[in-house]
């Protein structure tokens, strides 16, 4: 046990913590449409055909695999039966981003057809559901040739795309899909009905400068895009509606950078609680009682405490484990440093953040995990 205590200690160094501008980007959290009250869409991301014809549960019998998780978004590359048919998929930013910044960009994508070299991820100001331009009169800023992991051959399986993109400050939302301006030959399989797709999961756009952070309004970006439940006749009202007379572009407030430079990071094992349960055992005080007396409460700007769990189990209750673990620990901590409470935010994932493969006993006991994330002003 020693040696283990003496690693968790010593890790959490000056580790950064993603910012992920886009959310739902692993597609796991599902809409239900007003219309219909039925979840056949991921929250966040719509897809231009307006139909439920993107959105795929590998639960189901026969389904294929997502890259992680259960759910994935499949679009149309081209059709078998007619010429320039594409399906493209949108979504909105946390946060604007900031002029001659660099942000990474990552997904994973998949297809049986050799399509994934003309995939475009294209940013505008502009909801791309409201775009009265052709496809073809678009240029997207970044194309998935220039990212794609070369080194995996077989276009079946999940590839990771790595992209870097330097914003022009306009940005508010990222569309994807095939730009490719003359259609595919030589393919005679069809996905879904006439059309053959391309897939993808696990989208990410995060600042490559570990000091900038999402905006303060981010959370009430948030919130709005989640409120936007039209699907099916209703959307398409919406959409006809606003490509005759297009809203006003709302820009969104600037990602920040305060004066956080570091970041410190300590990852708390499952075996640090009573098993399913979110009560701290003896062992972990040591742990924790060290973490403290590294605090300098002069200079602790923010403290993130986030709970993860494993895939077993239902969600609601993986949720309240994980939200209840990161508040244990939140209240240990914030009865040994003054002052430390009011700085304190707490979060639940459950299995939604995995950082290795639930389908092993290694796997699931990595994932069951809460984590601290410390912020603190540069002296």
């Amino acid at each position: 046990m020693k040696p283990f205590l003496l690693y968790c200690l010593l890790s959490f160094g000056y580790k950064t913590h993603a910012q992920n501008l886009l959310v739902n980007g692993g597609f796991e959290e599902e809409n239900i449409c007003t219309e219909y009250f039925k979840n056949c869409a991921p929250e966040a991301w719509i897809a231009t055909s307006l139909f439920a014809n993107y959105y795929f549960d590998a639960t189901q019998k026969g389904a294929a695999k997502a890259h992680t998780g259960t759910h994935f978004v499949g679009l149309t590359a081209g059709s078998l039966s007619m010429q320039g048919i594409r399906n493209f998929i949108r979504a909105r930013l946390l946060c604007g981003l900031r002029k001659g910044h660099q942000y990474k960009f990552e997904m994973y994508i998949r297809s049986p057809h050799r399509v994934l070299d003309s995939i475009g991820i294209y940013f505008s100001p502009q909801d791309y559901l409201y775009e009265k331009r052709y496809f073809k009169m678009i240029t997207p800023q970044l194309w998935t040739v220039n990212g794609l992991d070369k080194t995996v051959q077989d276009p079946t399986v999940w590839q990771k795309v790595a992209l870097l993109y330097t914003a022009d400050g306009t940005e508010g939302y990222i569309t994807i899909g095939n730009y490719k301006r003359v259609d595919y030959t030589g393919i005679h399989q069809a996905e879904y009905r006439h059309d053959y797709y391309f897939f993808l999961d696990d989208v990410s756009l995060v600042p490559v400068n570990p000091n900038e952070k999402l905006c303060a309004q981010a959370d009430s970006v948030r919130n709005a895009i989640y409120s936007e439940n039209e699907r099916h006749s209703y959307l398409e009202r919406k959409v006809y509606a606003y490509r005759r007379n297009p809203p006003p572009v709302q820009p969104l407030p600037s990602t920040s950078q305060p004066k956080v430079q570091h970041i410190d990071t300590l990852v708390i094992p499952d075996i640090f609680f009573a098993t399913a349960s979110y009560e701290l055992t003896p062992t972990s005080f040591y742990l924790l009682d060290s973490f403290a007396n590294k605090l300098s409460q002069a200079n602790i700007d923010s403290m993130i405490i986030e709970g993860h769990t494993d895939s077993i189990g239902k969600l609601a209750y993986n949720e309240a484990l994980s939200k209840n673990r990161a508040v244990s620990v939140g209240n240990y901590l914030s009865g040994k440093v003054a002052g430390l409470e009011d700085k304190v935010t707490t979060r639940g994932y459950a299995y939604l953040q995995p950082i290795a493969s639930n389908k092993t006993p290694k796997g699931r006991q990595m994932n069951r995990r809460v984590e601290i994330l410390l912020y603190r002003n540069e002296e």
